[in-house]
């Protein structure tokens, strides 16, 4: 007994099936987290180390250089790249995506234990970490008031941080543009010269005098108590009474030689929220939780926990919140599934004129639907913008098996069959072999999507698998639930009304139309297929001609301006600039609010800041997100003394957001730096490139120490000496650590500095005295000569080689722009210096291989399971035909739209050809059938395609109703899920109009040559 009779007979079984699908869905719908991407876990290490005081050239000779050296034999590494900062090295190891990231860390650390003998001796040990690239900030708060920066900080990390770490799915808190609290201990140099102290002196006394140490236990017969020996100072006024020397048997303290205050760090960093002073709190989630129900929670709790108990004039803002787009995606594809339902819905109506047929068609929507969310729900994926645009196109797919089967048993019932559940078995039985055919088509279309290597394969395996899922679970309710439901609901009324015999009457006139058509096809079959030919050929204009990228640019209401000011520029005149910027974004009406900060980052360099830009929701304003950084952009190059880069907030975080980025390498770091100038310079001419950021820097204002090793000896100073004396006075050194007593549980740095107002300038040094080994004080430049230079402020490597990077944001198509570039480089670039491309540029090129690869598999999947159902090697090349006829509607409809290929638009192609394919199937099939029957090839034709008509047409106009909202731009995520809709309505389109000619055209050919070359091998 086959499926449907079974379930015809066992109705109740029928039931039950379906209900257990929609009972799984329904409860994996309540568990199911909501984000924006799939969750791709990027084998990603960093190797950090610290080596304090040293030059950038220091870190990037003997440690950067040897770190790297020595990782690079890991198996596996797709990139290294390097930042050699004043006293830091970070290394950035980056993986294949099939390396698993936790026997990669093994391997680096065991490599990199290998080389610390080779390390300077003062090196900090090298700390290994696993990054998680998609570990970036989901929210940010704004704390403001009217207190004090240092109360700010201070409750932002004691008070509020603490509190929205313990909610679940939180990972980490940070804080932007944070200045800690630091007892800063500011020396005076001429009381220090007057006094006869230096710095060692104060630097000996915090290491004797502050100090806590064990002290045991007294144990008495039956008790024992602590001994403690804290002799710290726990407040200000006793540390200012610390003795730092003697000088004729009086006491020199502290307060003699400095000036002591409870401030902060170093003035290194600064944050403002819409132009004002500010503490940022940065909510980063942990890999693979609900978005959406943490941002709502951190919600919940700054109400009803936060917000009330803050001190009286601070105040708490949410200054970006990834959730909202989001939901607003959600929303959109949600409504779109809905309204792709009622298309549905309406055009099997259209097509069968009985609300009953339309009711039973439609409820395989929501159960095929549901089985779809179960697959999501246990196959550990989240609702997002794949799995989500996936149940968008299993809306139009998953009707087309029941549509069949409907109506082919509505027509059996039509021309006389009277008994339901014989018309039933009968109808049923007579398609499920092409329902198999075609469902089984389409399945094996999504084998090479789940197999695609490299960031596409990850992003589309989620979309695969549900949308495989969806189409398995809409044939078996298909061959269960449908053919149940006709046997016992469907009716075929004798008289019908006015609106059936009208929509009746345009069906036979269509159908009139079509076998004429179809007779002329018949007689001038060789005429049809140079035609088709022709059309086909035609596609090569519209591949030359169709933009080319990696994304589509989103519309998130969000996007980021990057900052550089002159090398050397402090943090008063960055700040000086950053206002104007603000200024700038403040001036735009489109835009809601602006976190800027100066010196984030590793480095934190005082000449670099950043903007994140949050805009009016989509629905609310009239200018569109590129427009609005056009704008931007425009008006930030107007600014003097700055350079001002806006783009959009990069797919993936840890990257820029600029389409195009690429790095020029080369094994000279100063001629990397002037083939780097002479890019610049030529790229820069192409208006359509737009405004190139490059990160080389190698002018940074230094000021070199030389000293007279001789006359130091001679005056019976040492290196290090002198070498710590201008580190404290100039830079500063954390000399100890403070808390209050009570305190807030916390411990801050002692920093020791030179009082800010006595180093200005290269004559100051002067003023720095050394103590000699007969007790005389020595004046600095009698053994030291100061000189201004210019070096590098950070060195950047690429693959072992010294490297510049450049992003920018092009006009044109990134396929066009990377031509570009590369074209420029063969002409400036010589022998051993190289362009690599990065982010979206270097997934562009792969994608291309990955999609052919992809489209190839296919094809060759799809033959294979055609051959096998069909036992036939020539049939299944006659379906085929219908693919290349869908491909050229798919690229004509991206031109004529003016959407690009993408990532998105790709994988739309590779669709269409198992969707098509179904069309052409049902034809062969019943074709096949009819001239088992008795007929001959061009008869069996006659009558079996005008018979097969309204299914293809009707499976075809679901699809494309289904999937209208997505391509017509509606909603947010419309960019990104347009591409891919406008590229299968397209190519459904025309192969729909295309495959009711040319495919019986192209059978008769290949049959009747068949046929006669069997007659001709009997006769002989």
């Amino acid at each position: 007994m086959s499926l449907p009779a079974l379930s015809i007979k066992r109705h109740v079984l029928a039931y039950m099936l379906s209900a257990v699908l929609v009972l799984l869905g329904v409860i994996s719908y309540e568990r199911l987290g909501v984000d924006r991407f799939p969750h791709v876990e990027f084998p990603v290490l960093t190797v950090t180390t610290v080596l304090r005081g040293a030059n950038p050239e220091i870190i990037d000779s003997s440690v950067t250089n040897v770190i790297e050296s020595q990782v690079n034999t890991v198996p596996g590494i797709d990139h290294i790249q390097s930042a050699s900062s004043p006293g830091v090295s970070v290394v950035t190891i980056t993986f294949d995506l099939e390396k698993e990231i936790n026997v990669a860390f093994d391997e680096v650390q065991t490599k990199v234990n290998q080389v610390l003998r080779q390390l300077p001796t003062d090196v900090e040990a090298p700390i290994v970490s696993k990054v998680e690239t998609n570990a970036q900030p989901v929210m940010w708060l704004a704390l403001q008031g009217d207190r004090t920066l240092q109360q700010l900080n201070q409750y932002a990390r004691n008070v509020i941080k603490k509190r929205l770490e313990t909610i679940d799915g939180v990972g980490e808190v940070r804080l932007g543009g944070k200045r800690d609290r630091n007892i800063r201990v500011n020396i005076k140099p001429d009381r220090m010269a007057a006094l006869g102290v230096t710095t060692k002196d104060i630097v000996d006394a915090f290491n004797e005098e502050h100090v806590q140490v064990p002290g045991g236990f007294l144990v008495g017969s039956a008790t024992e108590s602590l001994i403690k020996l804290d002799l710290e100072f726990h407040s200000i006024k006793d540390l200012q009474r610390m003795i730092v020397a003697y000088r004729d048997k009086a006491p020199i303290r502290l307060q003699d030689v400095a000036l002591i205050e409870d401030g902060m760090e170093d003035y290194r960093q600064l944050a403002h929220f819409n132009g004002k002073p500010s503490v940022g709190l940065g909510i980063v989630k942990i890999a693979n939780t609900n978005t959406v129900a943490i941002i709502d929670e951190v919600k919940k709790r700054l109400e009803t926990e936060i917000i009330p108990q803050l001190p009286a004039g601070m105040t708490i803002t949410v200054s970006s919140d990834d959730s909202r787009f989001i939901l607003e995606m959600v929303k959109t594809l949600k409504e779109h599934l809905l309204l792709g339902t009622l298309l549905a819905a309406l055009i099997v109506w259209l097509f069968l004129k009985s609300v009953r047929s339309t009711l039973i068609i439609t409820v395989a929507i929501p159960v095929s639907l549901m089985g779809a969310v179960a697959a999501i729900y246990f196959s550990g994926f989240t609702f997002n913008s794949m799995t989500l645009l996936a149940m968008l196109l299993l809306v139009g797919v998953v009707v087309d098996d029941a549509i069949v089967v409907l109506e082919n048993i509505f027509r059996h019932r039509e021309q006389g069959n009277t008994d339901p559940v014989g018309a039933a078995i009968d109808g049923s039985r007579q398609v499920q072999f092409a329902v198999l055919a075609s469902s089984l088509t389409l399945v094996s279309i999504f084998a090479p999507v789940i197999f695609m290597g490299g960031i596409i394969g990850r992003f589309f395996e989620s979309f695969a698998v549900v949308v495989t899922i969806g189409v398995v679970v809409s044939l078996f309710v298909s061959l269960t639930l449908t053919p149940m439901l006709c046997s016992r609901y469907l009716k075929v009324a004798q008289q019908h009304g006015i609106v059936y015999r009208t929509l009746e009457a345009a069906f036979a006139g269509l159908d009139k139309i079509y076998r004429r058509l179809l007779d002329i096809a018949l007689r001038f079959r060789w005429s049809v297929v140079f035609a088709t030919l022709i059309i086909v050929a035609s596609s090569a204009w519209f591949f030359a001609n169709v933009g080319k990228g990696f994304v589509p640019e989103e519309d998130e209401g969000r996007f980021m301006v990057f900052i550089k000011t002159p090398l050397g520029a402090n943090m008063d005149y960055t700040n000086s600039r950053l206002e104007k910027i603000e200024k700038v974004l403040g001036s735009h009406k489109e835009i809601v609010t602006y976190f800027t900060a100066i010196g984030l980052g590793q480095a934190g360099q005082a000449n670099q800041g950043i903007a994140f830009v949050r805009m009016l929701p989509r629905g609310e304003r009239t200018l569109k997100q590129s427009e609005v950084i056009d704008a931007v952009r425009k008006e930030l190059m107007q600014i003097p003394g700055v350079r001002a880069f806006a783009a959009g907030v990069p797919p993936i975080g840890g990257m820029r957001g600029e389409p195009l980025q690429f790095v020029v390498t080369g094994p000279n770091l100063q001629e990397v730096g002037r083939l780097t100038t002479a890019m610049q310079d030529k790229l820069s001419a192409m208006q359509e490139l737009g405004r190139l950021d490059v990160d080389l820097q190698l002018d940074l204002p230094q000021i070199e120490m030389k000293l007279d090793r001789a006359r130091a000896a001679d005056l019976g100073l040492n290196s290090r000496d002198v070498a710590q004396a201008v580190n404290v006075m100039a830079g500063g050194m954390d000399v100890a650590r403070y808390n209050d007593v009570p305190g807030d549980g916390e411990r801050y740095d002692i920093r020791l500095k030179g009082v800010e107002s006595g180093f200005r300038q290269l004559a100051d040094f002067s003023k720095i005295y050394l103590r000699n080994q007969d007790g005389k004080m020595v004046r600095l430049d009698t053994v030291a000569k100061f000189n201004q230079a210019l070096g590098p402020a950070i060195i950047s490597r690429y693959d072992m080689q010294y490297a510049a990077n450049f992003a920018g944001s092009p006009s044109i198509p990134l396929g066009e722009a990377v031509n570009k570039v590369k074209d420029t480089a063969a002409q400036i670039l010589p022998a051993g210096y190289t362009i690599k491309f990065t982010g979206q540029a270097e997934q562009f090129g792969k994608t291309m291989g990955y999609a052919a690869f992809a489209f190839i598999l296919a094809l060759v999947l799809v033959y294979m399971v055609l051959a096998s159902q069909f036992n036939s090697f020539i049939q299944p090349l006659t379906i085929m035909l219908a693919q290349p006829l869908a491909i050229i509607g798919g690229v004509a409809a991206l031109w004529l739209m003016g959407h690009t290929l993408n990532i998105y638009s790709m994988i739309g192609l590779i669709l269409l050809i198992g969707l098509v394919a179904k069309n052409s199937i049902l034809l062969v099939d019943m074709t096949n059938q009819v001239r088992g029957e008795g007929k001959d090839v061009d008869a069996a034709l006659r009558e079996a395609c005008p018979i097969r008509m309204r299914p293809v047409l009707m499976t075809s106009a679901t699809i494309i109703l289904a999937l209208l909202p997505a391509a017509l731009g509606l909603g947010a995520g419309s960019d990104t899920n347009g591409p891919l809709a406008v590229a299968v309505i397209g190519g459904m389109i025309s192969s729909t109009l295309l495959t009711l000619v040319v495919v019986p055209s192209v059978y008769s050919l290949v049959e009747n040559a068949i046929v006669r070359w069997q007659v001709k091998r009997q006769t002989t």
